[in-house]
């Protein structure tokens, strides 16, 4: 599983603040891009944004839906003055700065929220990634920050191309539904997925014929990206509800963010049974090891039991006594080969007889 891992002991330790500044502390080498999309109606355009830009409150136009998608947390001063020319706190910078962040959906006032959320992905090599996502609302305007990919919100573009449940001529709460559904959709396929994959595992250890050599490794695997989606869904249970608009203005669209609230649980309750299978894996998996053991223990035993009487009849024909009649049996040996078969073959049918192996 491929981990992009925030590393929070580097020149600036835990995001520390040294001259007002903050640093970004990920691993990605995404430059940062700002793009601007405002709309209303018939009328949309999408511009760059330099980030030079001296006010970025300025390009605001209150008539519009106004929506910055940022992409690549590397330029952290920019990040940091877009931030406090919307009016946020400047820890906020720092939040958005630092990837894995726990997950959070803040309500800083009425229709401004800060809200930070991990979308989980398989790429092609089938390894769990995660997409450091935050978002800033205040009231027409929307800001997204993705840390890597800036194709993430292609969706939403294509729904206000499209004009998808007529989105040009709502606020910008449907914008941001749009935005979180995006966002939604990306645990639904991960938590559907790592549960698929567990019930094959369960599969191949029901399957006595299966290759289970390699099972305890994938376990293992498949428990570290569920304990990542889990991490990333289970605190949204509680704090996605805060999402959920109350006012008269707000009333058509609540129950997007209603069915929205919905797939969270989906996510969480998907997360919970995952919970279960893994626990229920991981004791099959010792009780398959045991079983294992006490079966090559059987078969030891046998080929012991097998052998303990013709042990014993080499025993007392290597002792060194001078009278031992046998022994001057012209046919001694061939009848002593001959009484061994006999024994062993005597002793494997009745092991088989009484269902031994």
């Amino acid at each position: 599983m491929k981990r992009k891992s925030a590393h929070y002991h580097r020149h600036v330790p835990s995001n520390r603040r040294l001259a007002d500044h903050y640093y970004y502390v990920g691993d990605s080498n995404v430059a940062t891009e700002i793009r601007l999309t405002q709309y209303k109606g018939d009328l949309a355009h999408s511009t760059d944004v330099k980030l030079t830009e001296p006010s970025f409150l300025k390009l605001v136009n209150p008539d519009y839906v106004n929506w910055f998608q940022v992409t690549g947390l590397t330029d952290a001063d920019t990040i940091t003055r877009i931030v406090k020319d919307f009016g946020f706190d400047r820890l906020d910078a720092k939040d958005i700065l630092t990837p894995h962040h726990v997950v959070k959906v803040e309500k800083v006032s009425d229709k401004r929220y800060f809200i930070i959320m991990n979308a989980e992905n398989y790429n092609e090599k089938d390894e769990l990634t995660a997409e450091h996502i935050c978002l800033l609302v205040s009231g027409n305007v929307i800001i997204t920050f993705v840390e890597t990919n800036p194709s993430f919100f292609e969706p939403v573009h294509s729904a206000l191309k499209a004009n998808l449940m007529d989105l040009r001529n709502q606020s910008a709460f449907l914008l941001l539904a749009f935005l979180l559904n995006t966002i939604a959709v990306c645990l639904i396929e991960c938590a559907t997925k790592i549960q698929d994959y567990l019930e094959d595992v369960e599969d191949r250890m029901l399957d006595i014929n299966s290759n289970q050599a390699d099972l305890g490794s994938v376990i293992q695997q498949r428990r570290r990206e569920y304990l990542q989606i889990r991490r990333n869904s289970l605190p949204l249970k509680d704090q996605f509800i805060k999402l959920i608009p109350e006012g008269e203005d707000e009333k058509k669209i609540r129950p997007v963010y209603v069915d929205l609230n919905d797939q969270v649980l989906f996510v969480c309750q998907t997360v919970e049974d995952c919970r279960e299978l893994i626990y229920s894996l991981v004791d099959l998996y010792v009780s398959n090891n045991d079983l294992r053991m006490n079966a090559i223990m059987k078969r030891l035993t046998v080929v012991s039991t097998i052998f303990i009487p013709l042990t014993f009849l080499v025993g007392v024909w290597g002792m060194n006594f001078k009278i031992m009649p046998e022994l001057e049996f012209t046919y001694g040996y061939f009848f002593a080969w001959i009484l061994m078969i006999v024994v062993a073959l005597a002793t494997w049918f009745f092991l088989k007889k009484k269902d031994w192996f």
